[in-house]
């Protein structure tokens, strides 16, 4: 018995190239190389080798992408492509397929990752029994029928799982780009969608996910710092002498008054301030073994929604774990590259709460970095933790002026008076309802 998937049919290669939707060019190179990347990337996905025709390939992508792909009329399709036009037919009738498709249609890296996946899926499925293949010898009315059953089985098996690691990766994909598209090429994504799958599946990665759709980062208010400029913006009013910023009401009084408020100092003034502008966030995430559990998970969340708000607000961001010692320093730059977030997001899904409590010393750790220069412009440092330490108030506060820095709390179902006395913001994150949604406060 021939295997569809397996092996060559007697076809030639031109009628292997051709599928079975309506107006796609399949000897165009564009249209071919999509259909490579969805093999490659499905072989990938299954860690061996899939031999998967370019044509079926290239269906399937395209299912995906295009906003309403029409099969060929059914009598047109050879022999040897039956299986595969009830494949794609099949996916095209699937109860999941317009959920799926509101993901990925006119969005090529999204329109891959979901083929790739599709594929991976139903080619297991279709291992774990004698499939359909495209010179069986069942010609049997019936038991072409029951075949078609296992088809339709299968693809709807395939496309619900699909639909799960398609919405994932989605989610990975916004918070790579902090819900900025085009932060990050399209072509840096496909070079590093395998990986984006492999998080996509992740469980720690999953969980952290749903926490963070329900996690609003603009919450956790950061004061923006401001210095006295006389042709910045308007905040309000003060006295003083200064005539370019002298309201006009003030000039209307007598001259000698006018001049005795002028001597005092007295006089009525527009308050004008210029942002000093936003320097990178400098995050402390806190891996002590009293934060294991969903402590942790909900501290990573709230990390990684801090990510999503520096690349919105183009701050270079800086991630520091810590317990009783400072781990190494990771930097992701203004502009992300999809392969070292990719890569932060990996370690923060990996590592597990452990070990002692120095929160002290991780924060001096951090003013050291601004310091000495490891971190430019750096002014909010935002330590998240349960805070099940003692601070040395003095000695951070003195650290922290030293490095020009602010400190902000985020406290993870905890309280730590110390923390809350040296910080210019002060937030408690708990559980807003049963659906992992948290709520951020400012306490």
């Amino acid at each position: 018995m021939n295997k569809y998937f397996s092996q060559k049919t007697k076809s030639t290669d031109k009628d292997e190239l051709i599928g079975v939707l309506s107006s796609i060019s399949y000897d165009d190179p564009v249209v071919k190389y999509r259909g490579s990347k969805v093999t490659k990337i499905a072989s990938l996905i299954a860690e061996k080798e899939l031999k998967i025709p370019i044509s079926l390939a290239i269906d399937l992508f395209y299912v995906f992408y295009l906003p309403m792909p029409i099969l060929k009329p059914r009598d047109s399709i050879s022999k040897n492509k039956r299986y595969h036009y009830k494949v794609i037919d099949s996916l095209l009738k699937s109860s999941f397929i317009h959920d799926i498709r509101s993901k990925t249609v006119v969005d090529s890296l999204m329109s891959s990752i979901a083929a790739s996946i599709f594929i991976s899926e139903f080619k297991q499925l279709e291992n774990e029994r004698s499939f359909g293949n495209a010179t069986s010898n069942r010609r049997g009315e019936q038991e072409g029928r029951e075949d078609e059953k296992a088809i339709r089985r299968n693809v709807e098996k395939a496309i619900a799982n699909t639909m799960r690691d398609v919405e994932n990766a989605k989610k990975l994909r916004m918070l790579i780009e902090g819900e900025r598209p085009g932060t990050v090429s399209i072509m840096a994504y496909e070079e590093y969608g395998p990986e984006l799958i492999r998080l996509a599946r992740n469980v720690e990665v999953r969980k952290i996910l749903e926490i963070l759709a329900g996690i609003k980062p603009w919450n956790i208010n950061i004061p923006e710092r401001k210095q006295r400029f006389k042709h910045g913006e308007l905040m309000g009013y003060e006295l003083g002498k200064d005539i370019e910023r002298i309201v006009p009401s003030a000039l209307a009084l007598p001259d000698e008054l006018f001049y005795l408020r002028f001597l005092e100092n007295r006089l009525l003034l527009y308050q004008k301030m210029l942002s000093q502008g936003k320097g990178p966030l400098y995050v402390l995430l806190d891996k002590s073994g009293s934060m294991d559990g969903i402590k942790m998970t909900w501290a990573k969340a709230v990390a990684l929604s801090l990510y999503m708000r520096a690349v919105r607000e183009h701050r270079e961001f800086y991630f520091r774990f810590f317990d009783s010692i400072p781990y190494p320093l990771a930097k992701i730059s203004r502009r992300p590259r999809a392969s070292n977030v990719l890569k932060l997001i990996d370690y923060i899904a990996r590592v597990r709460g452990s070990g002692g409590t120095d929160i002290s010393k991780a924060i001096i750790t951090a003013c050291n970095d601004i310091r000495t220069g490891s971190v430019r412009e750096t002014s909010d440092i935002i330590i998240i933790t349960d805070g099940v330490d003692r601070i040395a108030e003095q000695l951070v506060t003195y650290n922290l002026r030293k490095a020009n820095a602010r400190l902000i709390s985020v406290m993870i179902m905890g309280d730590n008076k110390s923390l809350k006395n040296i910080s210019v913001k002060y937030f408690t994150v708990s559980r807003f309802n049963t659906k992992n949604i948290i709520q951020i406060v400012e306490a």
